[in-house]
């Protein structure tokens, strides 16, 4: 009799286990939603946006936009949202798996000069981020030689010196 109590008590703190599942956490979470634009204009559908916890142990949400650009953030297969705190967004296109951004908006040593990051609260919310291709990338000014060395060189080449 007594082994069939502690057999209960065992399979009920189980099934107790079982049923409230392993995705309750005891991080907050944000519902988030929103629409991507890029200048001003709705981003192409399934384009993928991430959105990264800046704190040690958080677990990235993604979400897909639609042919409006809009989206909604998942952080599985089961649960909405996005772990609330400073998160960090980053943008990608499924297809190709590179940045959407343009080419024209990264600098000289290809990092983004579009970043962001969002402070996500507990409860809904709606977060938009428009990319603005206008930005143009940062040029390396060109060295400009010593207005000295220039008069040289000058005299040399009409000297017939090329060295």
């Amino acid at each position: 009799m007594k082994i069939m109590k502690t057999t209960l008590v065992v399979l009920l703190g189980l099934a107790f286990v079982l049923l409230n599942g392993c995705d309750r956490s005891p991080i907050p979470f944000g519902r988030v939603t929103g629409k991507l634009t890029i200048d001003s204009k709705p981003a192409p559908e399934n384009i993928k946006i991430y959105f990264y916890p800046q704190f040690q142990g958080g677990s990235y949400s993604i979400g897909v936009t639609d042919a409006n650009g809009n989206f909604e953030m998942q952080f599985s297969t089961t649960r909405k949202g996005v772990e609330a705190g400073l998160n960090k967004v980053q943008i990608e296109n499924p297809d190709t798996g590179r940045t959407v951004i343009p080419r024209a908006v990264l600098d000289a040593n290809n990092k983004q000069l579009w970043e962001q990051t969002v402070e996500v609260k507990q409860g809904k919310q709606t977060l938009d981020f428009n990319i603005d291709t206008s930005l143009k990338a940062k040029e390396k000014p060109t060295p400009r030689r010593n207005q000295k060395i220039e008069e040289r060189l000058e005299k040399d080449r009409e000297l017939g010196n090329d060295g």
